[in-house]
């Protein structure tokens, strides 16, 4: 029995020494994504993968992993509200962290030395800056992922007649044009847009403010509140105007992007009806007020885009009014003409008139003499007559 015993404990050594890890192992660095609403890793094997990948510390959570294999592909997909997916916001930079910690598992039971764990953050950040940070984790290397989402790229267009016109720089004055904003983004359904804070001046200092810093309407006759069609577009239909005795107009707006909450609209300006010149008067005064304390404190809000019209200038002309001005000065000017041919027909009227007058006078005179002449003769003595002759 002794013999026995010895000769299985050898054999058990034998085999412990023998063992070798599981033959397969993660080629390369994951691949993450980060979605509107969910993160998504994946991960390349050296052989056919038979193994788990699932969230640290939620193995037995069906919805938290994921058991397909027979391909050299593996990964899972985590939304933001499962699985213990944490979403911390950050101020400084503007954004938010979204980060979970992901097991790759080789053996069916067992953790093993192939297997890895990587800790992945996606940063939707609300600035163009992108700050990192290490972390570790006890029992496993972790391999930090980040990926940053880039900021939408915001134009301000002025276009002909509707949303789909061609943009213009010329215009007449009661011309119907379209202000258009919009933002493009790599990712879909991300981010929400704001249009607030709009100036028109002439390029001279002379500015008059058309949407608050809340982003609602100030003069109704200059601009309505803005529709919002989609989440990264606003857009209003208006009728061209300009300065008194200028011809430019310069747009400028800014534009505050924002992350859109999950499963949630984009929050938009809750505005009244506009009213007329007074509010913007007030306004305008109010404006002037907050720009000066806003030279006067330090920071300023990384998440606001300035954008300018895409032509920068729009020139406003006066030669093809509307119909009903056109109407109007073509009345005034036949009225005009009217005035100066009756000052011209008195005029040649009193030319004629003193020139008969002189006439007649002078066939007057002629005719008293001739009759006078004629009296005289008549009145002479005949003796007198005969004695002359």
């Amino acid at each position: 029995m002794a013999r026995y015993s010895l000769g299985l404990g050898l054999c058990l050594l034998v085999a412990s020494v023998s063992a070798i890890p599981v033959d397969n192992n993660v080629e390369g660095e994951p691949e993450v994504e980060c979605g509107p609403t969910s993160i998504t890793v994946n991960f390349n094997t050296r052989n056919a993968f038979e193994g788990h990948v699932y969230v640290k510390g939620l193995f037995d959570q069906q919805e938290c992993r994921n058991d397909e294999g027979g391909r050299q592909v593996a990964g899972i997909e985590l939304p933001f509200d499962t699985c213990n997916v944490a979403r911390t916001r950050s101020l400084n930079p503007k954004g938010v962290f979204v980060t979970t910690t992901v097991v790759v598992s080789f053996h069916p039971q067992f953790v093993t030395k192939v297997d890895r764990a990587y800790r992945v953050q996606c940063f939707y950040m609300e600035a163009d800056k992108t700050v990192s940070t290490q972390i570790e984790v006890s029992d496993l290397t972790t391999a930090f992922q980040t990926q940053v989402v880039p900021m939408p790229i915001c134009k301000y267009e002025i276009l002909n007649g509707g949303p789909t016109g061609e943009p213009v720089q010329f215009a007449t004055i009661g011309q119907q044009v379209y202000h258009k904003w919009t933002c493009d983004s790599e990712t879909v359904d991300t981010f929400c847009a704001v249009v607030h804070s709009c100036t028109v001046d002439d390029g001279n200092g002379d500015t008059v403010q058309i949407l608050d810093e809340n982003g609602c309407a100030l003069d109704k006759f200059l601009l309505n509140n803005l529709e919002y069609p989609t989440d990264l577009m606003a857009g209003q239909e208006a009728h061209v105007y300009k300065y008194a005795d200028r011809s430019q107009l310069f747009y400028q707006c800014q534009i505050s992007i924002t992350v859109k909450e999950p499963n949630e609209e984009c929050a938009r300006p809750t505005c009244s009806e506009p009213q007329g010149f007074g509010a913007v008067k007030q306004a305008n005064q109010t404006a002037q007020f907050f720009r000066v304390l806003k030279k006067r404190s330090a920071p300023v809000m990384e998440n606001i885009l300035d954008v300018r019209a895409e032509l920068t200038t729009l020139e406003v002309l006066e030669g093809n009014l509307p119909s009903s001005l056109t109407q109007a000065q073509a009345l005034v000017a036949s009225r005009e003409i009217g005035e100066d041919s009756f000052r011209q027909e008195l005029c040649i009227s009193s030319f004629h008139i003193s020139v008969v007058t002189v006439f007649l006078g002078l066939t007057v005179f002629v005719a008293i003499f001739i009759t006078y002449m004629i009296v005289s003769r008549m009145m002479v003595p005949s003796d007198k007559m005969q004695s002359a002759c």
